[in-house]
């Protein structure tokens, strides 16, 4: 695998933060957290900082009678069943060098649907992360043992694969869409 670093983020465990209050970000850091020291100052990915939110989309008729969509913090309101989620990773590239072949791996909770990705070139697994392709290509065993084209509520997981260098302080924002179980 060289020099790419697969970053592995947790903040799609929807209901930890749910349920425990914790904020993606907390998520995030956490699961960053790991990297040495010594990693950064050899491997320039380690210098792309993640910062994940995830925020609740609802939309209501307004006075006008026009439906309205707002972002809200799960922390502010009751999050149900069918509550639409809007997931986003923030990156930077916090070193002194671009970084290329950054590839960015987001697992799907048990507790979300994946609705979409808001980028067409991401890809998805619909096999807890074994295999990625673009969903029209995939395909998963029914209850009989047949295949079937893989659809949107299938997928175990995101990955993006940045096909351009992170410049020195380049941000970014990877984004997908799900829904709360």
């Amino acid at each position: 695998m060289s020099n790419m670093r697969v970053i592995l983020l947790e903040a799609a465990l929807v209901a930890g933060v749910l349920v425990t209050g914790l904020s993606a970000s907390h998520i995030a850091h956490a699961a960053s957290s790991t990297d040495s020291v010594e990693k950064a100052s050899t491997d320039p990915q380690a210098n792309v900082k993640i910062d994940s939110s995830i925020m609740i989309e609802r939309t209501e008729i307004s006075e006008n009678g026009e439906p309205v969509t707002q972002l809200i913090s799960p922390s502010t309101i009751k999050v149900v069943p069918g509550d639409k989620l809007l997931v986003t990773n923030s990156y930077r590239n916090m070193g002194d060098e671009a970084v290329t072949g950054f590839v960015l791996n987001n697992p799907v909770h048990k507790a979300v649907t994946f609705t979409e990705a808001l980028d067409d070139w991401a890809l998805v697994s619909v096999d807890g992360g074994q295999n990625f392709g673009q969903l029209s290509t995939l395909r998963v065993a029914d209850a009989t043992q047949e295949f079937r084209p893989a659809v949107a509520a299938d997928v175990t997981h995101i990955r993006w694969v940045l096909p351009s260098p992170i410049e020195p302080g380049a941000t970014g924002e990877l984004r997908f869409r799900g829904t709360v179980k």
